[in-house]
């Protein structure tokens, strides 16, 4: 079973990512559960968190972090890559950064555009490589 956590902040946009992401996985015919939390800075806590108590095959962490006027989004940026980046090195699970770092609402949507780029199926494909990836290391 894969674990997707989905930040709500900028809901517009995650919702889209995650729409991306099930429609690549129900295509793969993978098992999954979404678990939604309020922000990106709270989806490293409820990833180690998920790592120990449901054992996934992967964890797909989708938020989106926008560029406002403060410098917020650089403490935001930093803190989720470098908890998701210490996570990954730390448990037996692929951790799969589904976190998009825009200038802007509309890079965000460009790349959430179910129609055109949409990231969260390239985040589906990533999970699935490295599930296949680890198995194959613990051969």
């Amino acid at each position: 079973m894969i674990a997707i956590i989905r930040s709500r902040f900028n809901e517009e946009i995650t919702e889209k990512l995650l729409e991306g992401c099930v429609n690549e996985l129900n295509h793969q015919n993978r098992t999954f559960k979404v678990y939604d939390c309020p922000g990106a800075v709270e989806t490293v806590g409820y990833a180690k968190k998920l790592a120990s108590v449901i054992f996934p095959e992967a964890i797909i962490v989708i938020g989106a972090i926008i560029k406002g006027d403060t410098d917020h989004y650089e403490y935001v940026c930093n803190y989720v890559t470098q908890g998701h980046s210490y996570l990954a090195t730390q448990i037996d699970v692929p951790v799969i950064f589904g976190i998009l770092t825009t200038q802007n609402e509309e890079l965000a949507l460009e790349r959430a555009d179910i129609n055109r780029m949409n990231k969260g199926k390239e985040f589906a494909e990533t999970a699935i490589y490295m599930i296949n990836a680890f198995n194959d290391a613990g051969k």
